[in-house]
């Protein structure tokens, strides 16, 4: 029972906090499957997310309700824009590369995500609003964040700020542009079919729970100081991707 309880705070903790932090969640996820912590299940993956879902729409449910009411004034139609490339990038991947989404390139992932960081660091503040052309790149920056190491925050935001949109503007239009993306991840694991094999109610439970509340305080944190910590995710990514090459 208490192995039980701690694998589900673990694995929920991971899933809250990653969500939002530039360290991609995903490969955190796929990183304990394979030390042995969880075995792999969609319906624990779909769990996960509908908390960490649930989180985003409480904290930043301000924006959200903005873009419904007022859905030019507050730039609804540019994370539309953005969600297309997101979507058809990400369905390529997933049909002509499955293996490279099932983390084979797991440590390649997270290299990929410190380089990003440490590039950020170095970028002027931006003061451009975002145009079509460059909506476009970050949605494909975005689907390619599908790959589990590649942090979808960190691609993203440093794809904005090359571009040079302001850094908590970059900051707001990822987060935002994540529901969508959450959504369709909940779909298509709805639609491999879910099964609870291998994994205990109170495992459920705790992660769900845990996800839900270090949703909350992951994402409120990034909110406020994703760019004053670009250095120190780049290295703890660096360091996560030889952990992953020895595991």
């Amino acid at each position: 029972m208490w192995l039980d309880l701690l694998k589900g705070l673990l694995l929920g903790l991971t899933q809250g906090l990653t969500e939002f932090l530039p360290v991609s969640s995903s490969g955190h996820l796929l990183l304990l499957e394979r030390m042995g912590v969880a075995p792999p299940s969609v319906f624990l993956n779909l769990l996960l997310h509908l908390a960490t879902l649930v989180a985003v729409g409480i904290v930043m449910r301000r924006e959200i309700w903005a873009c419904i009411r007022h859905p030019v004034r507050a730039g609804t139609w540019w994370l539309a824009l953005l969600c297309l490339p997101t979507a058809g990038v990400a369905f390529a991947l997933t049909k002509w590369a499955p293996s490279l989404v099932e983390g084979a390139w797991l440590p390649l992932g997270f290299l990929g995500t410190s380089v990003l960081l440490l590039f950020a660091r170095t970028l002027p503040k931006g003061d451009k609003k975002l145009s079509v052309p460059n909506a476009l790149w970050v949605g494909a920056v975005h689907g390619i964040a599908v790959l589990p190491g590649l942090s979808r925050s960190g691609a993203t935001v440093t794809a904005m700020r090359i571009a040079g949109i302001p850094q908590e503007r970059a900051v707001t239009l990822s987060f935002l542009a994540s529901i969508p993306v959450i959504v369709g991840g909940l779909g298509l694991e709805i639609v491999k079919g879910v099964s609870l094999a291998g994994l205990s109610p109170i495992t459920l439970a705790a992660a769900t729970l845990s996800a839900f509340v270090s949703g909350l305080v992951g994402l409120r944190l990034m909110l406020k100081a994703f760019g004053q910590s670009y250095l120190i995710f780049g290295i703890y990514t660096f360091c996560l991707s030889i952990v992953a090459v020895l595991v």
